[in-house]
């Protein structure tokens, strides 16, 4: 008997592929609550030092029951600023065959990060003025780059009525604007009165001076930029403001990088997404700060080659 290949998708491939924002932010809820409850091994993933000045390389494993059985794999990803972000993320069914599929791990990173950004809001809303009282959300968005076109998208399947502020170094002609949005001239000025705001600045960004009083109280702030925008001196004084909770992906995975430098300083977290039922009373800001795993990218992954079978997309590789 013939071994069975392996099916390759391309970013490409995964673009014409990716389901509707709400099935991916379904995945994601589904991989959190295994995260949360423990069925899915979610090892924290595994920075390599490249040397001084080189892109973030991580090796990220993880296993996840799924539809069809246990599911294992890894996702490597590296790059960030100039370099751009791309990796693979391989696929093994350990009882059916082994490895499955290789996928490209850049567009399906962009939409599983915003996803479970839309995960984040469905469990934690903004407890904001606007909120209670059924005005239209004001939403920001920190960064210019495929992230904020994945969580404007999001924001917008979740909210349409939003209308958002971008701060970024690019041109407006760059950014991924849609009708009522507008470009602010600094942080503070996009994230005053934001009842969502979305960090997602390079990594590398350089700090920046956050005016805490222009975060509404009970807005909910999606941080996946470690803490290049919202540094733990910001948090410390959001938190003497006002009562404040921090939501995280991974709690094991969020602890190890509290160690770091990445987010030195942070407070432990409240809840992570994939808990049943996250409380709260009052005007409670909230800091979803999500680190990404691979558990959801495994789900995302094995739903696209379950796609790319139905419709004979990819490569197959001989093994």
């Amino acid at each position: 008997m013939s071994a069975t290949p392996i099916r390759y998708l391309t970013e490409a491939d995964v673009l014409a592929l990716l389901p509707s924002i709400e099935v991916q932010i379904g995945l994601v809820e589904g991989a959190l609550r295994a995260v949360a409850t423990g069925t899915a091994h979610q090892p924290p993933k595994v920075p390599l030092n490249l040397g001084p000045g080189a892109p973030f390389a991580h090796a990220m494993p993880a296993a996840i029951d799924l539809a069809a059985g246990r599911v294992a794999g890894a996702k490597w990803i590296s790059g960030g600023g100039a370099a751009g972000i791309g990796g693979v993320v391989l696929v093994e069914r350990p009882k059916a065959g082994g490895l499955r599929g290789i996928v490209a791990a850049g567009e399906l990173t962009a939409a599983r990060t915003a996803a479970v950004s839309g995960a984040g809001l469905r469990i934690a809303p903004p407890s904001t003025a606007a909120a209670t009282s059924g005005a239209p959300y004001k939403g920001a968005i920190i960064g210019g780059g495929l992230q904020a076109a994945t969580h404007r998208a999001v924001l917008a399947a979740l909210h349409p009525a939003i209308y958002v502020a971008f701060y970024s170094r690019r041109p407006a002609g760059e950014l991924p604007l849609r009708a009522g949005d507008r470009v602010a001239e600094s942080v503070n000025d996009a994230i005053r009165g934001a009842d969502i705001i979305v960090t997602a600045a390079a990594f590398d960004t350089p700090p920046r001076p956050i005016d805490v009083k222009l975060i509404e109280p009970g807005a909910t702030i999606l941080v996946i930029d470690y803490a290049a925008t919202i540094s733990a001196g910001v948090v410390a004084a959001l938190s003497d403001r006002g009562p404040i909770r921090v939501i995280t992906d991974s709690a094991a995975q969020y602890d190890d990088t509290r160690r770091t430098p990445k987010l030195s300083g942070w407070p432990a977290a409240n809840a992570q997404i994939g808990d049943t039922r996250i409380e709260s009373a009052g005007r409670v800001t909230t800091l979803v700060n999500h680190l990404g795993i691979s558990a959801c990218d495994l789900a995302y992954a094995e739903l696209l080659l379950d796609l790319a079978e139905q419709k004979n997309v990819g490569t197959l590789l001989a093994r």
